[in-house]
């Protein structure tokens, strides 16, 4: 050997091969294995120990609760002016939707029977005008015929009376003339047959007077009643034809009024069902969907001019502003996980480091029914997994939904030997 390394001092290093003071030659290859076996130790104990020290994950991504924005009727919607991405503030117009093949059938009943209510109305109304001025005119002609009536009765009155006062003077006349006779009968002037003709005469004219009293006493009694507008003449009816006529247009100006009440009542009825129809025909008709929160729109699932029914699922809108970091970690690091502790995230495609506050260790989110409105999920993982929820820091107004990110949490818990003896054993 010695033979060697004096032949190679003299001839002089061989390509590839290091000269250690002037006995011993390495070679670069060895050289470059102990380097790598060297690296990989130290990367295999940094990643034994980094594992120890903290939690870190690959499988992260920022993520928000959805609001869907649905249709409240179907037809053709317009939302040509939305964008994935959009930011949005809460209760701006989204979307429209149009139903030109709404139902209105009631309604357009409604409007022939309030049209219908209101021609009987008007027809009513002129049927009463007619009937106040006729009854006005049956009015004048009952009095005209009332005091044609009392005119003519007071004549007969008048006659009657002046009749019965003729009478009494016949009747006192022939009073004088039966008294004569009998005065001359008993003096035998006259004869008997003169007084029985003077008293025959007397008789009659007493009994002509007592007729035309009661004549008298009707005629009075008429002219009372007529003042009251009753007739009493024999034969005749109590009234005249025209106060008949009168009291006839009264009650049918009665039933009218009614006619007219229940009319309205009707019409109004009619009116706010009308109205009340109407409401909902429009908004059968068309609606607007209006941004129930503030965010950015994260889905569209129609298109401009899509008919949709009544319900369906339009859009998605996430609302950034209360956005958080979802972060699967495996379930054995769960107790070294402390809620409220700090943890650090790198966004992919950045190098700056962002830091938050974990607030809440959770089951799977994949089979939690109750996170289905999440915007975003990590990706599902075979090994039994727990989900770390991070909030982040309320001052970032960036909106960060879906970018994954890598996670690292400071492990808490047992020593660090012990939960290196642990890991092994």
């Amino acid at each position: 050997m010695s033979a060697v390394v004096e032949r190679s001092a003299r001839v002089g290093a061989l390509p590839g091969q290091a000269v250690v003071g002037l006995q011993v030659k390495i070679p670069w290859s060895r050289l470059l294995k102990l380097g790598a076996a060297a690296t990989v130790l130290t990367i295999g104990a940094y990643a034994v120990l980094a594992d120890q020290v903290a939690i870190a994950t690959d499988n992260a991504v920022v993520s928000a609760y959805s609001v869907a924005l649905r249709t409240p009727i179907e037809g053709l919607v317009d939302l040509s002016s939305l964008r994935v991405g959009d930011r949005i503030a809460r209760g701006a117009q989204l979307a429209s939707v149009a139903n030109s093949r709404v139902d209105d059938q009631r309604l357009v009943d409604l409007r022939g029977r309030l049209a219908e209510g209101e021609a009987n109305l008007a027809a009513l109304k002129t049927e009463r005008r007619s009937l106040e001025a006729l009854l006005e005119s049956l009015r004048a002609r009952s009095q005209a015929y009332t005091q044609a009536s009392a005119a003519r009765l007071s004549g007969s009155v008048l006659e009657a009376q002046n009749a019965l006062a003729a009478l009494y003077d016949r009747r006192e006349d022939a009073k004088r003339v039966l008294n004569r006779r009998s005065e001359l009968a008993q003096s035998g002037v006259a004869s008997a047959v003169d007084v029985e003709k003077a008293q025959s005469e007397f008789n009659a004219l007493t009994h002509e007077a007592e007729a035309q009293r009661g004549r008298l006493d009707s005629l009075l009694a008429q002219a009372v009643a007529i003042n009251d507008g009753v007739v009493s003449e024999p034969g005749s009816n109590d009234v005249a034809y025209s106060r008949q006529r009168a009291d006839e247009v009264v009650i049918r100006l009665t039933e009218l009024d009614r006619q007219i009440a229940v009319t309205s009542a009707e019409i109004e009825e009619t009116n706010a069902g009308l109205m009340s129809e109407q409401v909902r025909v429009d908004k059968l008709a068309a609606a607007a969907m209006v941004a129930p929160t503030s965010g950015m729109i994260w889905k569209l699932e129609a298109s401009a001019g899509e008919r949709v029914g009544a319900g369906e699922q339009i859009a998605q809108i996430v609302d950034c502003d209360s956005q958080f970091l979802l972060a699967t970690v495996p379930q054995s690091r769960v107790p070294n996980i402390e809620v409220g502790g700090e943890a650090e995230f790198r966004l992919s495609g950045e190098s700056t480091r962002r830091s938050g506050r974990i607030a809440s260790v959770e089951g799977d989110v994949n089979a939690n029914g109750a996170d289905r409105n999440l915007a975003a999920i990590p990706f599902i993982e075979k090994a039994q997994t727990a989900v770390v929820r991070i909030a982040l820091d309320p001052s970032d107004r960036q909106c960060l939904v879906g970018r994954t990110a890598r996670v690292l949490i400071r492990s808490t818990g047992p020593g660090f030997f012990s939960r290196l003896l642990n890991r092994f054993m």
